[in-house]
């Protein structure tokens, strides 16, 4: 604790000491000390220290007008050049990096790096990647690591081992970063698409141990989510039960709500049930409305035998509590239940058949022609109800994702 107040504190006496110095006409500090005054900050947002994010802000646009303001020669020194890209791939002004790119000599950096990082401010992915697919020799590792992380995405989608071994680069040199900290949430979804159960679970486990404070920290439940519903059956209740232990309870819940509502939308029904009882149990706990928690455990018991039970749950739930598409899910699973538990109408009385004479009997001839079966009452029931569930079905799919 005392060693990040101490940070805090050096960031805002370089700060102090930066606007004396312009004041005397002093020269200003070097270019690679503002962009690690600026990493340092940004580390402390990743720990999830709110003060550090407003002194963020005021970091980067100081160091924009000092590197408006440099004069070309201080780019002569590699640290510095170093230290621009840095900047403008953890934030950094693309329109500030563009202008003292274009001040550089020819052969003052390689040129990949120049159009690596001009790719990445225009937000063209084929580029970047093409650019930064073998990286020049010597490179500062931040400098490795910042670039491992912006194309983490783009190269998934072609090499995602490859690109899933980048960010274990990151969290192997960079610890207790904010590149760690995006590593480590960037994984997951790739993990997932690997099938990687292990790998999940120690990303996850991870990050939770680690910058469960973060303000990204949402993002990092969202895309678990995601990931755990891709991954299904292969990650049990009990692993995802351990994870959520991990967490503060006041992200426990949404957390087991979001795998409910997913697994509802995928028909996991099994897995909506576990997830939405233990949202409900924290709810209890936190004291805090379980309205959605009932909804989505109502759901999942909807065709089973607790059909009944969960028909009168829906029935009294309240709308003005929900979201939209909650609103239309409860309406789906309303209809549903009471199609299911509606008893199918008594068929008429057969008539008393009379007995028929020997001799016709003996005169008619056995049918050769099939007859058409009789409807069963019960076939139009399932076959109404199946209607209804791909209704309901199609609901889930707009609403769901």
């Amino acid at each position: 604790m005392r060693i990040r107040r101490y940070h805090l504190l050096l960031i805002l006496g370089l700060l102090v000491v930066q606007q004396a110095q312009a004041r005397a006409d002093v020269p200003a500090a070097e270019p690679y000390l503002l962009v690690r005054s600026m990493r340092m900050l940004q580390d402390q947002v990743a720990s999830g220290k709110p003060e550090a994010l407003p002194m963020l802000n005021r970091v980067l646009a100081h160091i924009s007008r000092q590197f408006k303001e440099a004069k070309p020669d201080a780019w002569d020194k590699p640290a510095n050049a170093y230290a621009l890209f840095i900047y403008l791939l953890n934030g950094g002004n693309p329109d500030v990096v563009r202008g003292v790119i274009a001040t550089l000599k020819p052969d003052q950096v390689d040129p990949k790096l120049i159009a690596g990082s001009l790719a990445y401010a225009d937000g063209d992915a084929l580029h970047i990647v093409e650019s930064f697919q073998e990286l020049p020799a010597n490179l500062p590792t931040e400098l490795n690591a910042s670039i491992y992380l912006v194309t983490a995405s783009q190269l998934a989608s072609i090499d995602a081992i490859t690109a899933l071994k980048r960010l274990d680069y990151i969290r192997l040199n960079a610890p207790g970063t904010l590149l760690e900290e995006a590593a480590l949430r960037r994984g997951l979804s790739i993990a997932a698409d690997l099938g990687d159960k292990d790998k999940l679970i120690g990303l996850a486990r991870n990050y939770l141990q680690r910058f469960e404070r973060s303000p990204y920290s949402e993002d990092f439940f969202r895309q678990l989510v995601d990931a755990l519903l891709k991954l299904k059956g292969k990650v049990t209740d009990e692993e995802i039960k351990e994870l959520a232990a991990l967490a503060w309870p006041g992200a426990r819940m949404p957390f087991y709500l979001r795998i409910a509502r997913g697994s509802i939308v995928n028909g996991d029904l099994g897995r909506a049930r576990f997830a939405s009882q233990e949202a409900a149990g924290l709810a209890a706990m936190l004291k805090s409305d379980d309205t959605q928690a009932k909804l989505y455990l109502a759901v999942s018991n909807v065709g089973s035998d607790a059909t009944g039970a969960a028909s009168r749950i829906l029935s009294s739930l309240p709308k003005d509590r929900l979201h939209g598409r909650d609103v239309k899910l409860l309406e789906a699973a309303t209809a549903m239940a009471g199609k299911i538990t509606a008893q199918p109408e008594a068929a008429p009385p057969i008539a008393d058949a009379q007995p028929m004479p020997a001799a016709e009997v003996s005169a008619r001839k056995p049918q050769t022609t099939k007859q058409p079966a009789a409807a069963d009452p019960d076939d139009a029931m399932i076959t109404e109800t199946r209607k209804k569930l791909d209704a309901i079905d199609a609901i889930l799919g707009k609403a769901g994702k």
